[in-house]
């Protein structure tokens, strides 16, 4: 298998190989406005501002599954998709979020806060689990990529760290799949079992040629 080695951001970004595919921060969109380059599957989606910060929000009522698409439908080429979210408990209960990387039934990481567990799967089949605490009420930033190896093989990348601090250099999940990427959108979707709304922030897509 061939797969890139393992280096950390700045040396990544360095090598000036990655294409940005979809870039959206809502800064020069209308408040209360669905954003018409977001394919939205189910939920009341809109942009929301706090202070000078504009994001897209999803509503903590009702309570359910609620998604959206958005991007290229990127193929035959490593993907990344990156992105800054916020979310809130209220008492016990917590909501949780994931994201997915070509198409609603690809690559797909969750973060069950309840649970304090992010299941990394692919077609609803786990590839892995791991240990993560949610903390309720910070903004989070995320980087998640697909990175096709030779012949059947993907690596699956997963990073999540706290936003304004210095990126860490080590993957929360690193991880070989042996299937093909197909390629495909990309996926959010969020779950507000709390009851309070849901925030995410500068969605970031990019492709590298393999």
């Amino acid at each position: 298998m061939d797969f890139p080695s393992e280096q950390n951001p700045e040396e990544q970004k360095a090598e000036g190989k990655w294409t940005v595919e979809f870039e959206e921060n809502f800064s020069s969109l209308e408040v209360g406005s669905e954003p018409e380059n977001l394919f939205i599957l189910d939920g009341a989606y809109a942009v929301s501002q706090e202070e000078n910060d504009k994001r897209l929000t999803l509503p903590g009522s009702p309570v359910g599954d609620f998604g959206l698409l958005f991007g290229p439908r990127v193929r035959e080429k490593s993907l990344e998709l990156s992105f800054s979210f916020l979310a809130t408990k209220k008492g016990r209960r917590l909501p949780a979020l994931a994201a997915g990387l070509g198409g609603v039934r690809s690559y797909r990481f969750r973060l069950n806060a309840a649970t304090k567990q992010i299941i990394l799967s692919r077609q609803d089949v786990e590839i892995g689990r791991e240990v993560y605490q949610l903390e309720s009420g910070s903004w989070c930033r995320v980087r998640f990529q697909a990175l096709p190896g030779d012949g059947e093989n993907t690596r699956i990348r997963l990073k999540l760290w706290k936003r304004g601090e210095e990126e860490p250099e080590k993957w929360l999940f690193d991880e070989v799949d042996p299937s093909a990427f197909a390629g495909g959108k990309c996926a959010l979707w969020g779950y507000p079992y709390a009851g309070t709304p849901i925030h995410f922030d500068d969605l970031k897509i990019e492709s590298k040629a393999l």
